[in-house]
């Protein structure tokens, strides 16, 4: 038997437990018993391999239906049938040859019908489609039913990627997935108070201006409950040489933050800095390049301690930490010594609602945190994630909206 050539691709859209139970039909109609053991096996088999070349197909169902040495003359030809009248209609389909019609080889995009002893009978519904002959004048020609392909979402293909090996276009789609998806955010109780059935204190004043109404009888007694106010999310970026690769995904993380809520971000790597007002913009690549062009230490070293401090210490910006989820996106490389950030974390402790520790290395299998500046830190989170994918996204949105 001549070599199969290489055909990638095959078994693409195609309905393989269809396909091999045709292959055995028509093996069967040449002389070769298929039992149907031989099927399920065959059909297992191709299940288990995929999309493959034409040399793989061969192995694979000759290993499945082909018993003794006696029976691989009669499985060759079949198989060498297939390929080959496949090949031709290609062939003549790509130059526009009118005789393929008038000999019967006129074909849909599902099928391919071969001739000849060996293969008698009806078309296998094969992976490589070839294209579509116009045979509307052909009154006799079977009317097909074109089926819609079904291909996997763009989120479901780059869930679990990691961000640093996303391209840009993909990463501006993670950012407006996460934006829908921020359908909770974390909330705090307000001094005010609303007027609620199932609240718990009596409402005297609503109450007796409401009995006026009936003679001075007070027949319903209305109650209240605390009003809840949207908790502001301050997150801390880290940008230095460490992070490079993954800066610019949890630009678009924050970013979506920004646009759905109360967020503050702050970008740093050796100095502290505000981008909030550039991740504004409207454009999610203007809005994360100026958030660059904002960093200008970007891709330098780490000093966590002291832009925390920073942060701690400025009339401002402490405000906007009282109260709040803290989220930090570093890996806890830090140049600042580890006494220094864990007094730093103590304080900011003291003064946060929650804070949120995102390390991307975290999602290696063995990872332990044994970095000074991570170790140090650890103890006053309270969740520690790894957020290094669409996926692991789930799990930081979840610590944020904790109550």
């Amino acid at each position: 038997m001549t070599e199969p050539h290489a055909a990638p691709g095959l078994f693409v859209g195609v309905d393989r437990a269809l396909f091999v139970a045709a292959l055995a039909d028509r093996l069967r109609r040449a002389g070769l018993p298929a039992p149907l053991s031989a099927v399920t096996r065959c059909a297992a088999a191709v299940e288990a391999v995929g999309p493959m070349r034409r040399d793989d197909l061969y192995w694979v169902t000759r290993l499945s239906f082909v018993s003794h040495q006696h029976q691989i003359p009669l499985f060759d030809r079949v198989f060498a049938a297939l390929f080959d009248a496949g090949d031709a209609l290609r062939s003549k389909a790509a130059r526009g040859d009118s005789a393929a019609q008038s000999t019967g080889d006129s074909e849909h995009a599902r099928r391919i019908e071969f001739s000849g002893a060996a293969t008698a009978g009806t078309g296998l519904p094969w992976a490589t489609r070839p294209p579509v002959i116009d045979d509307a004048d052909d009154d006799e020609s079977e009317t097909s039913i074109e089926i819609p392909e079904l291909r996997p979402s763009t989120e479901a293909t780059t869930s679990d990627t990691p961000f640093d090996l996303l391209d840009p276009d993909e990463l501006v789609r993670i950012g407006a997935l996460l934006e829908s998806r921020l359908h909770r955010w974390p909330t705090r109780r307000s001094r005010r108070r609303e007027r609620h059935p199932s609240g718990r204190t009596p409402e005297l004043r609503s109450s007796l201006r409401r009995s006026l109404r009936t003679g001075g009888e007070p027949i319903r007694l209305d109650r209240s409950r605390p009003r809840t106010r949207p908790r502001r999310v301050v997150v801390l970026v880290d940008v230095s040489g460490s992070m490079e690769s993954f800066a610019r995904a949890y630009l678009h993380v924050t970013r979506a933050l920004v646009m759905s809520g109360r967020a503050e971000v702050f970008a740093f790597s050796t100095e502290l800095t505000r981008i909030t007002p550039s991740l504004r913009h409207r454009s999610a690549v203007e809005a994360i390049d100026r958030a660059s062009d904002d960093v200008g230490d970007r891709f330098g070293g780490t000093r966590l301690a002291g832009s925390l401090a920073t942060l701690l210490g400025h009339p401002r910006w402490k405000g906007l930490v009282r109260g709040s989820v803290v989220v930090i996106a570093s890996d806890g490389w830090d140049t600042d010594p580890p006494e220094r950030i864990a007094a730093t974390m103590a304080k900011l402790d003291r003064l946060a609602h929650r804070i949120v520790w995102v390390n991307p290395r975290a999602a290696a299998p063995d990872y332990q945190p044994l970095v000074g500046a991570m170790a140090a830190a650890l103890p006053h989170c309270d969740a520690f994630v790894s957020g290094h994918s669409l996926a692991a996204m789930d799990d930081l949105l979840a610590a944020i909206t904790t109550p």
